[in-house]
């Protein structure tokens, strides 16, 4: 590839990434309520690429403010700002940051055998939460949320399944191709396959599935972007699923 058309493309990445999001400068936080509630477990939550994504910021506040009683924490594991492709193609990085998540989930239970535990994973995010749940005993995970999912449709979704008690829920948007179609058609899925996302068009099922396998992919729920979002400020597009408003009327109730 010519330096010219590194360059064309690199400033593509860098201008799509701006567009996903606000910049956020603060490091891993949470919020929790002011009277712990024995029954409130954590909600784990993991951005998009390029250190940008505010999803994590805006679930802080959106999710208690819309009644969820767990602890929110936004898990920061970019390499820093505006790094858009190390992000994305770096994928032993990753997968030791999903690691980490995943410990941090172990020691959580530990401490806490009967406090449920959430993930939401945004965009490449998404990828990060599913390689955890991966690394986790079984029912260890009360449910999983994607948003916008940067993943190869037919990313194998049986090892996560096992990590949760309950569903997967994976929001996604057939106009959201700008970033899920041509974006990773050209730069890859968090999982390292050049084609579009499943935050595009949804997931497939995979072709050796047991009988076992399709009762478990009966706990997938996919949930295309409609126009009731709008009001949550979900205009179909990939920052729309990072919207406060969004949070708190779609997201919320499949923490509680």
């Amino acid at each position: 590839m010519s330096q010219h058309r590194l360059n064309a493309k690199l400033a593509c990445v860098s201008t799509i990434a701006i567009l996903l999001g606000c910049a956020v400068d603060s490091r891993s936080a949470s919020a929790g309520s002011v009277d712990p509630d024995p029954r409130a477990g954590v909600v784990f939550v993991v951005g998009g690429i390029g250190g940008i994504d505010c999803v994590g910021h805006a679930a802080i506040h959106a999710l208690p403010n819309a009644g969820v009683r767990h602890e929110v924490r936004d898990f920061v594991w970019t390499h820093g700002k505006l790094h858009f492709l190390k992000d994305l193609q770096d994928t032993y990085y990753l997968v030791s940051r999903a690691s980490e998540l995943a410990e941090e989930v172990r020691c959580f239970k530990k401490a806490n055998p009967n406090r449920p535990v959430y993930l939401v994973g945004k965009s490449a995010g998404a990828a990060l939460v599913l390689f955890a749940a991966e690394q986790l005993p079984p029912r260890t995970l009360e449910r999983i949320v994607l948003l916008s999912a940067a993943v190869s449709p037919t990313h194998d979704l049986r090892p996560a399944f096992r990590a949760t008690r309950g569903e997967i829920v994976s929001f996604y948007s057939k106009y959201d191709w700008f970033i899920l179609g041509w974006g990773t058609q050209q730069f890859g899925t968090a999982d390292r396959v050049h084609t579009s996302s499943a935050g595009l068009g949804g997931f497939a099922r995979p072709a050796d599935m047991t009988e076992d396998d399709v009762r478990t992919y009966k706990r997938l729920v996919e949930v295309p972007w409609s126009t009731e979002m709008i009001r949550g400020g979900y205009l179909g597009g990939h920052q729309g699923t990072s919207m406060p408003g969004f949070l708190a009327r779609e997201v919320a109730p499949w923490l509680k």
